[in-house]
């Protein structure tokens, strides 16, 4: 029975074999952008623990802003680096360390209609800055399914082969988002691919540059 958050904390970053296996496979460490957010903490603590459980040396390193401090403190008792940035601030972006392996998962979603400019800074022109930055690493970028139209219910859902139609100004911007990225893949050779949020595993690949 999960009735305390740290089992639901301790199952969501549970590692299987397949991570096991893929940090077995993977050269050098990994950066995760946008950490500190949703899902961020629980895959940062899955892959430190795939890493050990594989006995492999793998750094794992975790930017965010960190607003939440105890998040920040939790990444760095379970053997996780922690770097505190803004991710506007292209001069942080510069100060960032060099990685062969990212994982972009910085987004603003809740407050858009507030704010729909700092919504697309953060969803779009931030991708390309990031995808800039780490030209030479392969990539792995956080989608979202509302880059997806509505469909009927009892179509069974939309899929990765349905043609994107975002409704509103978040899920435009996460399209864009997807594009940036693949433009400049395209532009540097950049191994990615975008994962949506809710099903990293089935990721729908929106570059051929690589594997």
């Amino acid at each position: 029975m999960i009735d305390t958050e740290s089992k639901l904390d301790d199952l969501l970053s549970a590692p299987n074999d397949a991570d096991r296996a893929a940090m077995r496979a993977m050269n050098g460490g990994l950066l995760i952008l946008g950490a500190g957010g949703k899902m961020g903490p629980s895959l940062a603590r899955r892959a430190r623990r795939a890493a050990d459980e594989a006995g492999v040396s793998k750094s794992i390193v975790a930017v965010s802003r960190f607003s939440d401090r105890a998040a920040e403190t939790q990444l760095k008792m379970a053997g996780i680096e922690t770097i505190s940035a803004d991710l506007l601030d292209s001069a942080e972006i510069a100060r960032l360390p060099d990685a062969p392996n990212v994982i972009f998962m910085a987004g603003r979603k809740f407050g858009s209609a507030g704010a729909a400019c700092l919504t697309w800074a953060t969803n779009a022109w931030l991708a390309a800055l990031l995808a800039e930055r780490y030209r030479h690493a392969r990539i792995v970028a956080f989608s979202s399914g509302n880059v997806y139209p509505f469909v009927s219910v009892a179509s069974g859902g939309a899929t990765e082969e349905t043609p994107p139609e975002p409704v509103g100004e978040y899920a435009q911007s996460v399209l864009a988002r997807e594009r940036l990225f693949e433009f400049f893949s395209g532009r540097h050779s950049t191994p990615s691919s975008c994962a949506t949020a809710c099903s990293p595993i089935s990721a729908a690949t929106c570059s051929k540059a690589g594997q």
